[in-house]
């Protein structure tokens, strides 16, 4: 898998002793909803998601470590084929190392632009309040 598994949550296990979680558990751990979970699954962004005899998902370390990966790049910007695409290169293994790699690169300078963007309007918005409560009146308002 692509992504480390994180904490431990603690529920059924596969034969060979390895972690199982149902998809309410890792919804309350991680604060993503089922529904986006469930979607997530659809994208086929977790290709070897267990399921018990019954269809049932469940989840290891590993998904639930992938699934945190994957809500990071969808809140960096990433579009749902672009995170198809890193996970087809995730099971390529290290032969795309690299190109994963660009791809976390690129994603990471999207939220740090993101970042500096958000920094300087919190700024705007802070002086415009510092002076609207220094002034007492209603003339900034009227900047607007």
């Amino acid at each position: 898998m692509c992504a480390d598994g994180g904490k431990s949550l603690g529920s059924t296990e596969k034969p060979d002793g390895t972690p199982l979680y149902g998809i309410g558990e890792v919804s309350a751990t991680t604060g993503i909803s089922a529904f986006t979970i469930r979607y997530y699954d659809k994208c086929g962004f977790f290709p070897n998601l267990h399921r018990d005899r019954r269809g049932v998902r469940k989840f290891s370390n590993d998904d639930v470590g992938q699934l945190h990966l994957v809500e990071a790049l969808r809140k960096s910007g990433l579009s749902i084929e672009g995170i198809q695409y890193f996970v087809r290169l995730c099971r390529r293994g290290d032969a795309a190392r690299t190109e994963r790699l660009s791809i976390l690169r690129a994603q990471e300078t999207v939220l740090e632009y993101q970042r500096d963007e958000l920094d300087e309007s919190l700024k705007r918005l802070h002086s415009a309040t510092v002076d609207l409560e220094a002034t007492g009146s209603s003339e900034q308002a009227d900047m607007l």
